[in-house]
């Protein structure tokens, strides 16, 4: 009788496999009479992990682009723009986030021409004037004009602490400042700087 065994072990099977094949030689064997008897065949194959695996599949990450930030639309269309040589505000920059009360400074290149300063007015996203107010010129001792501006005998810096009614959630606004205004009362020469009023303290 051939008897053929296909026995798929792992390696650590592999020396229980092999005490198996000897019990089943030793029982094939015996013939009863006192006899040794060789069997006709007895095929033992044992089969041992190669050690390959397959990778197992990984998910690639997708980079996601940050959002573009959105520039402020509050300050509507500017009727009729400074240059930056006769008038720039410094602080609060664009779309700079402040808390009242807030500072604003800046420059002029002539408003020391009989002390007339700078106007500000400060509207609201509905283009609704809350406020203006009037900021004479400044000293300029001892102070350096920013550059792009032209310098005359009459270039003051100009600033003051700009005071708002509380807000309870982050509201924009525009900052107009000029120098002048037409006979229909327009502001000429106006510099808007779009800022956003964070609640306090």
């Amino acid at each position: 009788m051939q008897i053929k065994l296909l026995i798929r072990l792992s390696a650590r099977q592999v020396a229980a496999a092999a005490i198996m094949a000897t019990l089943v030689l030793a029982a094939c064997g015996d013939d009863g009479a006192g006899g040794q008897s060789t069997p006709e065949g007895v095929e033992v194959v044992v089969q041992t992990p190669t050690g390959v695996t397959t990778p197992r599949p990984r998910r690639t990450p997708v980079v996601t682009p940050s959002p573009t930030p959105t520039p402020l639309k509050v300050c509507g269309n500017n009727p009729d723009p400074a240059s930056p040589k006769l008038l720039q505000v410094l602080e609060p920059v664009p779309e700079q986030s402040v808390k009242v009360p807030f500072e604003v400074r800046g420059w002029g290149s002539n408003i020391g021409f009989n002390d007339v300063g700078v106007a500000l007015a400060v509207v609201d996203e509905k283009q609704n004037v809350l406020q203006v107010l009037d900021l004479p010129p400044q000293p300029r001792d001892y102070r350096v004009a920013p550059p792009g501006l032209d310098v005359t005998v009459y270039t003051r810096p100009f600033g003051a602490d700009i005071v708002l009614p509380p807000v309870k959630e982050p509201k924009p606004f525009c900052l107009w400042a000029y120098q002048e205004t037409s006979e229909s009362g327009s502001p000429r020469g106006v510099v808007q700087v779009p800022i956003v009023v964070l609640p306090g303290p």
